[in-house]
């Protein structure tokens, strides 16, 4: 039975090959998952190629990151307001407006306020900070399963959103606070400048002034934000395979290193892409110009409703196609008009 199921399954002739050595040793399983996982390996371009088209058929993935970016936009609104009201408010009781005071003012106040009400300060930072990652954990779960359904089927909708964002919501929240405390590790990097510098509240208040120290101080910030970037390379896919093959935090995690040690072009090729992709849309903004409203508008509207969609498809179709996962090609649905 095996032989059959592989000389019509098997199109390559060294698989093929393989496959009936193994048959031979006993060992039908592994041979079968061995020509699966041959067979469905994408190139990097045909990856971006039908990941493209999975999202231009599938064009209601924005939907999720639209609404995390709704609900976050009142979020730090609200931050800020009641942040300034502690800030900008006098010993009197008064209100200051900060257009009348000079950058040097503004970053005393600033600092001043910070200081008198530094408890409610963390509090209300860290509130905020919590449920705007547990807000983006259940979007951006419902947004990769939609995105892993559109892979396998062709086809996602909003009910695949709901529920692998109410399936995931918890691990993929634990996931982001595991990573935020690994990106804060780096901050090692700042302690030899900070003693160098001694006392901060004179850099912080008067940030053009000459102060000893700031070489090692500026040296540690480039190597915690090289450290940032690495981080972020070799977990880019924690999330992916954490919602796509519904593990845990920790092996989420220890999955998405392995990933990328096994992918290492693949996943640094991707993540310039997705990165390169938000700078030219960062550019646009900045070429356009403060005064055209217009443009800014359009430029923080192309994020939620363009590139992350669409790099939540080519992630999801990478890691899939490099796990052996079941993937459809967009060309057979051209083949069978009953399909859409």
């Amino acid at each position: 039975m095996y032989s059959k199921m592989v000389s019509v399954s098997l199109h390559t002739s060294y698989t093929f090959a393989s496959c009936q050595d193994m048959i031979a040793k006993g060992m039908q399983a592994h041979c079968l998952y061995t020509g699966r996982s041959q067979h469905m390996h994408e190139e990097f371009g045909t990856v971006l190629h039908r990941g493209f088209k999975t999202w231009v058929r599938n064009l209601n993935i924005c939907i999720p990151y639209m609404l995390n970016s709704f609900i976050s936009l009142i979020l730090y609104l609200l931050f800020f307001a009641i942040m300034g009201l502690l800030f900008f408010t006098s010993s009197t009781g008064t209100i200051i407006d900060p257009a009348t005071l000079s950058d040097e003012e503004i970053f005393a106040m600033m600092w001043e306020g910070f200081s008198k009400n530094l408890g409610l300060s963390v509090s209300l930072l860290l509130a905020v900070f919590l449920f705007a990652a547990l807000t983006q954990s259940y979007f951006t779960a419902g947004a990769i399963g939609m995105a892993k359904k559109a892979s396998e089927t062709g086809d996602t909708r909003i009910a695949d959103m709901l529920d692998s964002g109410s399936k995931n919501i918890f691990r993929l929240f634990l996931t982001v606070l595991l990573t935020s405390l690994i990106l804060l590790v780096g901050i090692i990097f700042l302690v030899p400048g900070a003693l160098a510098v001694g006392n901060l509240s004179a850099l912080v208040e008067n940030p053009e002034a000459s102060i000893h120290g700031m070489t090692a101080l500026v040296i540690g910030v480039i190597l915690w934000t090289v450290y940032i970037i690495i981080v972020n390379l070799v977990l880019s896919l924690s999330s992916y395979a954490l919602v796509i093959d519904e593990l845990g935090p920790l092996e989420a995690l220890s999955t998405s290193v392995i990933f990328f040690i096994n992918n290492k072009l693949d996943v640094f090729f991707m993540w310039v892409f997705t990165i390169g992709l938000v700078l030219i849309n960062n550019y646009v903004g900045e070429l356009a110009g403060p005064g055209n409203g217009m443009i800014a508008a359009v430029t923080l509207f192309i994020p939620p409703a363009i590139l992350q969609p669409l790099t939540a498809v080519l992630w999801t179709r990478l890691y899939m196609t490099r796990r052996g996962k079941k993937l459809y090609d967009p060309s057979e649905l051209l083949l069978d008009p009953d399909s859409f």
